[in-house]
């Protein structure tokens, strides 16, 4: 029984590791667009103020919109390129209303 609980133990402690390694993952992802969408003096401030208020199935959605959005912009595309689905549209309304709270 010893044996089992270590093992079981070794996994949890491996499992929490690998959940907080994606956490601050997504973060750096987060903070990395922010930062390419929000060419401001200020922009540390601003990103870190919106990573703090988006968690959740929100957070991804932002992510995935603000890497869509800097790709499309950085090829000279607008808000109407086919690459702005709904879902990216959503995911940007979401950061465009946290950007304006953080300012």
């Amino acid at each position: 029984m010893r044996i089992f609980g270590t093992g079981f133990r070794a996994t949890a402690m491996a499992l929490a590791l690998s959940a907080g390694f994606m956490a601050a993952a997504a973060a750096d992802d987060f903070m990395a667009q922010c930062k390419i969408g929000t060419p401001v003096p200020n922009s540390d401030k601003i990103c870190t103020c919106m990573s703090d208020k988006v968690t959740g199935a929100d957070r991804a959605d932002v992510i995935q919109a603000m890497t869509t959005t800097n790709a499309v912009m950085a090829k000279g595309g607008t808000p109407a390129s086919p690459e702005m689905t709904p879902k990216v549209m959503k995911g940007l309304e979401t950061a465009m209303n946290l950007q304006v709270q953080c300012m």
